[in-house]
């Protein structure tokens, strides 16, 4: 079994992050453009590692999330990232975020982490998808439109995942191994994003 991770409207875990990441502190850091190599890249050209440290400059009060898509890669809580070290996630580089105001106070937070997955990690949807047994919309010229429903021909060894597919860019997949091993944090299991099974992943909002 399989699933989408999904955002999950909590305190402090909101569906968009007021703010921007940058390689040092500013305080019009959450209004400046992030004009990084390891942000953008042109053409095929490979983007650039990740620093060991960022800074996450914003405008919200507080976070409490576990989970989070933004900023082409994903902010997480170090214990989130504990889980995908300790399990199979493929390759994937992390940098320490520093989480502050505008004016540079530390906000009240759990300890996260910027992670992006080099396209080469993403996995090929031909490779995985049970297209025939699927939902989807396909454009005249043969690509994905949409994806209502998806079902895996060949699933994936690994235990968190995600395609090389505009319409799936965002979304993260996992195991039911990984899903379990998620639900153990804490006492109400991670905060801000659910897992949905599969085949519904045109109903949700990825985390």
């Amino acid at each position: 079994m399989h699933f989408a991770l999904a955002y999950q409207d909590e305190a402090r875990c909101p569906a968009f992050l007021n703010g921007l990441i940058h390689e040092d502190f500013s305080d019009d850091g959450h209004d400046r453009p992030m004009h990084y190599a390891w942000h953008y890249a042109t053409g095929d050209a490979p983007l650039a590692d990740l620093p060991a440290e960022l800074w996450l400059i914003t405008k919200d009060r507080a976070y409490d999330f576990d989970f989070h898509t933004q900023f082409g890669g994903h902010v997480v809580s170090g214990e989130f990232l504990a889980l995908m070290r300790a399990t199979d996630t493929g390759g994937w580089q992390a940098a320490k975020l520093n989480v502050v105001s505008s004016k540079g106070k530390r906000i009240p937070a759990k300890d996260y982490y910027f992670v992006k997955f080099p396209r080469t990690e993403l996995l090929k949807v031909e490779d995985v998808v049970d297209l025939a047994g699927s939902r989807i919309d396909f454009r005249r010229n043969g690509q994905i439109k949409k994806i209502w429903e998806l079902r895996f021909g060949t699933p994936p060894e690994r235990d968190l995942f995600l395609f090389d597919c505009i319409p799936l860019l965002g979304v993260a997949f996992c195991s039911e191994r990984f899903a379990e091993a998620a639900r153990r944090f804490g006492r109400f299991g991670p905060r801000g994003v659910t897992f949905v099974e599969l085949p519904d992943i045109g109903t949700i909002q990825s985390a």
